[in-house]
């Protein structure tokens, strides 16, 4: 698959430090972003081990064949589904190995205690996309002039909409808003969302922190993709949105665009 991409960071307007990581290896097709965790020790450390982990893992040829023993025996077992593609079988086991570390980093250091990172993680093989997620940092699909939110947020505020407790007028004053329910690091073993769509030939995917998503609405992000074929030049439009809202996080954001097969 052929793409073009970029991906930028920036502290935001009121915090000091950046706790966010990304990575790009379009050779390997797989594109990340980890949004270390405010309010937790060396949110920066477990965004990095994430990202670190991740790049080691697709870099690795020698873990496929013990990658795909390790699928097949789980189907057989009824552990995963019996149409779990290979390389989304990759990814969750990429972040799940994230995870690991993450957490026996802090096990190991007790200065880094309660160290936790959101992720999201996209990998592009053949006419296919395959996606993960932790918390609530978040992907998009551009298509056909339509942006749509791929992934679900694993927080507070999610699960009282998915539940009824609140309605989406309240939600915006929900007071426990950036409460997550999911998060690398924070245990042994941590549920991954995966998910896969149909790629096609002018595609626009993008990876963000919730710096942005917090404070950008759907329709002005859907704005930042209108009349432009630069992933570099949508990265800043978004940016720039974010900042002008307030800046109150660090804003990252990663664009991808399928040019062909």
């Amino acid at each position: 698959m052929k793409t073009i991409s970029h991906g930028q960071t920036h502290a935001g307007l009121v915090r000091d430090n950046n706790e966010d990581t990304f990575v790009l290896m379009p050779d390997q097709g797989l594109f990340v972003v980890a949004d270390g965790m405010a309010g937790h020790r060396s949110g920066e450390l477990a965004s990095a081990i994430c990202v670190k982990t991740m790049q080691r893992f697709f870099e690795s040829p020698e873990l496929e064949p013990v990658l795909l023993k390790q699928l097949a025996r789980l189907r057989l077992a009824g552990s995963r589904p019996p149409d779990m593609a290979f390389h989304q079988f990759k990814l969750l086991r990429g972040l799940e190995e994230s995870n690991v570390h993450i957490f026996q980093t802090a096990q190991e250091n007790p200065q880094y205690e309660t160290m936790g990172t959101t992720v999201v993680a996209v990998l592009l093989y053949g006419r296919t996309v395959f996606f993960a997620h932790v918390g609530d940092s978040r992907i998009y699909r551009w298509r056909n002039g339509e942006l749509q939110q791929m992934t679900a947020d694993h927080s507070l505020l999610n699960e009282y909409l998915r539940l009824n407790l609140i309605s989406p007028e309240e939600a915006e004053t929900f007071p426990m808003k950036n409460v997550i329910v999911r998060a690398l690091g924070l245990k042994e073993h941590e549920e991954v969302d995966v998910g896969r769509s149909g790629a096609e030939r002018g595609d626009w995917w993008m990876l963000c922190s919730d710096g942005l998503s917090d404070l950008v609405k759907l329709e002005q992000m859907a704005e930042a993709f209108s009349g432009t074929e630069d992933p570099a030049e949508v990265a800043q439009r978004l940016e720039d949105m974010a900042l002008a809202a307030g800046g109150l996080d660090n804003v990252t954001s990663l664009v991808v665009r399928i040019e062909d097969f």
